[in-house]
């Protein structure tokens, strides 16, 4: 019989980041160990830690990757040329990613490693990529000079991220009998309204 190819360091990180996710996805971070990953790709539980440093250095990989979707799922496909219809869709694009992926969106937000170590650089770059395309298709339909149009950016994907974070929660009913979607929809509109007009401009 021919002899079995062993797989790459390369190709195993990429088979334990899958694997991981995929327990995420299934089971939430708090089902994700180092021997479920090494049980699913068929290795010792050695060579994870072989190929990352412990179980938080995976968990940041898992990480990078959803992030990767998201600014794929947000960004991915071609909004509406107007800008204000742009940051509307925007807005339920990021509560569809949310619903779609619940325990990995949470993942992003609740998860902290043990001994809170800095993010890595290639990590950092990648949520700084996100934020900066939130804020540039934000900026376009809000009013004001560059910080006022930051400020005003953090305050609205603030709340539209508190919306996600209720409505996935199962608590939204609590506050709204509104959907989730038309809750982040009216949001938008309001908000937009109250700073063209703050800023002096038409309200549409």
């Amino acid at each position: 019989m021919p002899r079995r190819m062993e797989k790459s360091h390369d190709d195993l990180r990429r088979d334990a980041v899958a694997a991981a996710r995929a327990v995420v996805d299934a089971h939430g971070v708090g089902g994700l160990t180092v021997r479920r990953v090494s049980e699913a790709i068929g290795c010792s539980v050695g060579t994870i830690y072989n190929l990352f440093a412990d179980l938080d250095d995976l968990i940041v990989h898992v990480a990078s990757g959803i992030l990767d979707d998201m600014h794929e799922a947000l960004f991915g496909p071609p909004g509406p040329a107007d800008p204000v219809e742009r940051l509307r869709d925007l807005a339920q694009r990021y509560l569809a990613f949310a619903v779609a992926n619940p325990r990995l969106w949470s993942m992003l937000f609740e998860y902290s490693t043990a001994d809170d170590r800095p993010l890595p650089d290639w990590h950092v770059a990648r949520i700084d990529r996100l934020v900066r395309a939130v804020q540039e298709t934000a900026a376009a339909a809000i009013p004001g000079g560059p910080e006022d149009v930051k400020a005003s950016v953090d305050v609205l994907w603030a709340s539209v991220h508190g919306i996600a974070a209720l409505a996935l929660r199962g608590k939204l009913g609590i506050v709204t009998a509104d959907s989730a979607g038309s809750l982040a929809d009216r949001l938008v509109v309001t908000f937009l309204a109250g700073a063209r007009q703050a800023a002096g401009a038409r309200v549409p």
